[in-house]
């Protein structure tokens, strides 16, 4: 039944809308993985590699997808990100959101970020967490992408699925920015104040 459903109700392949590039981006991330499950590395190394570049790609197409969907439904309530001001300059990069993915997933499963084992330890529940949510909003947006009620990106007021889906929206993108603050923390050497301050100085007197 559900296949039938997704069959009748799937977004037309030229549908601009976001959650009709959501629904072809989450199908295609889907069968990425579902390959990668079923692919034994050891026969075929660099096609495992392959499918692995391809995996994080497909992760950051979605979750950029995710991040605009939330700028256009939640945005006087998306997490706060000023803490990217101490970042080194090229860690602010167009893969960035299918890397935090990726590293929520190997946390989770007991990997541990570039053998920082008190680091991990310590983020492995925040990742668990993370992953757990964006796997509920994907669904969520799935479901609802799958609605023949709405048009497009329009939803109405009295649809309380998508209040739903707004309160899960807000869940991960709080998990997602504390993710992405502790990760690259982790990752490389954050800006000091004293470096920031010595950055806006610079850039002032140009």
């Amino acid at each position: 039944m559900q296949s039938l459903r997704k069959w009748f109700y799937r977004p037309k392949k030229d549908d601009q809308s976001l959650l009709a590039q959501f629904f072809y981006a989450d199908e295609a991330l889907t069968l990425v993985a579902a390959e990668l499950d079923s692919f034994d590395g050891r026969e075929d190394p660099e096609r495992c590699t392959a499918l692995v570049n391809h995996l994080r790609q497909c992760q950051d197409n979605v979750l950029n997808i995710c991040n605009k969907i939330m700028d256009v439904w939640i945005p006087e309530d998306r997490a706060n990100r000023d803490f990217r001001v101490k970042f080194p300059d090229d860690v602010m990069q167009d893969n960035l959101a299918g890397q935090l993915w990726f590293g929520a997933e190997c946390l989770a499963a007991g990997s541990s970020i570039m053998n920082r084992e008190a680091e991990s330890a310590a983020m492995r529940p925040l990742a668990k967490a993370l992953t757990k949510s964006l796997e509920n909003v994907r669904n969520m947006l799935r479901e609802y992408s799958l609605r023949s009620t709405h048009p497009g990106d329009i939803f109405f007021t009295d649809d309380l699925y998508i209040d739903r889906i707004f309160e899960s929206l807000k869940v991960f993108d709080r998990l997602l920015a504390e993710f992405e603050l502790g990760y690259v923390t982790a990752m490389v050497p954050v800006k000091t104040a004293k470096e920031y301050e010595m950055q806006q100085l610079v850039m002032v007197d140009r």
